[in-house]
């Protein structure tokens, strides 16, 4: 039994988008503007926003090439053998139960701070969005896309009520960036790195759709419109950001700390809208998140690189038991959080070394199966471009060469194994 070939072109789009937005983005150009300055953070945007296209192409073209849930494991095997699927597996699955509790813990916190709700409460929010997310996904593809549809328009509807809140912003960043481009020789070109460095995390999640791929109905003409209308739309979303962001900068409106550019609404009646908004948008993220993660567990279980108790599907085709078994992961992270036994930070220095290994993973895979003088470029520009998620090698480095090695003496003991039965 394999997954059903059930997700649409808008299915695919929405869910491009709720990948790659999540809560962040309200709070991360006042982010940019504190690392770099406004000149440095209004430039960063253009600019990461291009560099973050060859990774995005890479992993179209992958995806064009084989539709399997097993995404960038599967990708690695067809490029370096069955050995790195299985590392890719199990680097992907550490990252996964890692990266989406923290990344739901931070965007509680932010719900903690806006709702004005005490701290405690943080936990039992981010359990909530977790438990809702994994229940939404018991249920298939079409329950699950109607949250990502409403997280899509909410998104476009916040923008916009900060421009109704502002209208002299748009007109305001216009300007800004105008001028800003004129003196782009005189903006330092650290506080430029600094700042992009910064926004590069706003353009990660490409790679979860690869998880999906298996479940696109319309082949690699769909992919194809899939990738592109998201690009396209995640973009103009940051773009519109942007202007309003370089617009309250230069207006001397305050854009900092957590509410971010959602303060430009402070005094507002539209900020009683904005509030159920930034929910979805939280909700929808990390449905999203978790969709491409019960896939990998799901394929993993199913290539018995995982418990193969996880490669099984419910009556519906979903993988619930993948589902189940994360969802323990990430409320045991949670509670980790929460009792402090491990800091978002250090959690997020481990994922970042995750990325990093994967993303250098990726392209290589992509040098292996397209030899073209142009695939080559694309490629050296995705190595340039990951290195904004650099962020010093410590000992969390070892964690995923660990996984490599792991992955690499499975791969050997379930080829000898075979050959010990048969003596």
């Amino acid at each position: 039994m394999s997954l059903k070939k059930s997700m649409s072109v808008p299915q695919g789009v929405v869910l491009a988008i709720c990948t790659i937005i999540g809560s962040g983005l309200l709070g991360l150009p006042g982010l940019a503007i504190e690392a770099g300055g406004g000149a440095a953070a209004a430039l960063a945007w253009p600019l990461t926003m291009l560099i973050s296209l060859p990774l995005v192409v890479i992993f179209l073209s992958l995806s064009l090439r084989v539709q399997s849930s097993g995404g960038v494991a599967r990708y690695a095997a067809m490029a370096l053998g069955d050995w790195a699927e299985t590392a890719v597996s199990l680097i992907f699955s550490i990252t996964f139960m890692l990266c989406i509790p923290i990344g739901t813990y931070m965007g509680c916190i932010y719900l903690q701070k806006i709702f004005g709700l005490p701290e405690s409460s943080v936990i039992w929010l981010a359990i909530g969005v977790l438990s809702v997310s994994t229940v939404v996904n018991f249920f298939g593809l079409r329950p699950a896309s109607w949250i990502n549809i409403a997280s899509a328009l909410s998104l476009v509807l916040l923008v916009l009520l900060i421009v109704i809140s502002q209208p002299d912003l748009l007109a305001k960043g216009t300007t800004a960036y105008r001028h800003y481009a004129l003196s782009l020789p005189d903006v330092p070109i650290s506080s430029l790195w600094t700042a992009a460095a910064v926004l590069f995390w706003a353009f990660l999640g490409w790679e979860n759709l690869s998880f999906g791929t298996e479940e696109v109905s319309g082949g690699t003409k769909a992919i194809k419109t899939i990738f592109a209308v998201g690009f396209v739309l995640v973009t103009a979303i940051y773009a519109a950001l942007a202007v309003v962001a370089t617009g309250a900068e230069a207006s001397g409106l305050n854009i900092h700390g957590v509410a971010g550019l959602l303060g430009l609404l402070d005094g507002s009646p539209l900020a009683i809208v904005a509030y159920p908004l930034i929910v979805l948008v939280v909700l929808a993220n990390v449905n999203a998140w978790v969709f491409a993660a019960s896939r990998l567990i799901y394929s993993a279980g199913r290539a018995h690189i995982l418990p193969s108790f996880l490669g099984h599907l419910a009556e519906n085709g979903m993988p619930r038991r993948s589902l189940a078994f994360m969802l323990v992961a990430y409320i045991c992270i949670c509670t980790a959080l929460h009792l402090g036994l491990f800091s978002i930070t250090d959690g997020l220095m481990l994922a970042n070394q995750n990325f990093i290994v994967i993303y250098l993973a990726v392209i290589l895979c992509y040098v292996r199966l397209n030899r073209s003088l142009v695939a080559r470029l694309i490629a050296l520009l995705a190595v340039a471009s990951s290195l904004f998620l650099v962020a010093g090698f410590g000992w969390t480095l070892l964690v995923p060469l660990a996984l490599i090695l792991a992955g690499h003496q499975l791969e050997q003991r379930r080829r000898l194994r075979p050959a010990a039965l048969a003596s």
